[in-house]
């Protein structure tokens, strides 16, 4: 592996929702509630912000030390995101792993929140996957074709051997990132094969 991408750190996984008109600033009580109670292991949660009315912008997001949460709109899809920010331990595939643990921990904090009712919900069979490192990770075919063995290992742990259908962004001037679409998929069972 190139030695840019084994110092690849800033990396972002989205899920994105079942409900696109979900009204995320619903939101801003429960991430603080989030900060007070230290409800995402491993991070510092610090302050929540509110991009709710930038259009395709950030939504609701949760600012903590080691990598930032938040309800996302950009594309146009609303999904959680989480977006690393902190160096993490172990090789590439290990930080892949890490990231997308985070993220699936807090969309089945989100589902399982009594105050929303059960209208939150993430269709887990459908992962964003971006490094925001352009230096690290430039958006080439050479960035892919070594990214590829631990994003072929992340998709294993997750999905088995279902086949998987990525999609590469076609304007190289976007950030290198590929979108999967695997087989349906709950947050919980995903979590479970992480396990």
């Amino acid at each position: 592996m190139p030695a840019a991408l084994s110092d690849l750190h800033r990396i972002g996984i989205k899920v994105p929702c079942t409900d696109t008109t979900f009204p995320v600033r619903e939101l801003v009580p429960l991430f603080h509630r989030w900060i007070q109670t230290n409800a995402i292991p491993g991070h510092l949660l610090v302050d929540v912000a509110d991009y709710d009315h930038v259009p395709e912008g950030p939504g609701i997001l949760l600012v903590a030390h080691e990598g930032n949460l938040g309800m996302d709109l950009i594309g146009g899809t609303l999904g959680l995101l989480y977006y690393r920010k902190q160096p993490l331990d172990g090789d590439l595939a290990a930080r892949l792993r890490a990231c997308a643990e985070v993220a699936l921990h807090a969309c089945r904090l989100l589902e399982q929140e009594k105050s929303l009712g059960g209208r939150l919900r993430f269709n887990a069979g459908v992962l964003e996957i971006f490094a925001n490192d352009r230096l690290r990770a430039p958006n080439e075919p050479a960035t892919y074709e070594a990214f590829q063995p631990a994003l072929d290992g992340l998709l294993h742990t997750l999905y088995g051997d279902a086949k998987c259908t990525i999609a590469k962004p076609s304007d190289t001037r976007s950030r290198f990132g590929v979108t999967v679409t695997g087989p349906a998929a709950t947050v919980d069972q995903l979590l479970a094969r992480l396990g």
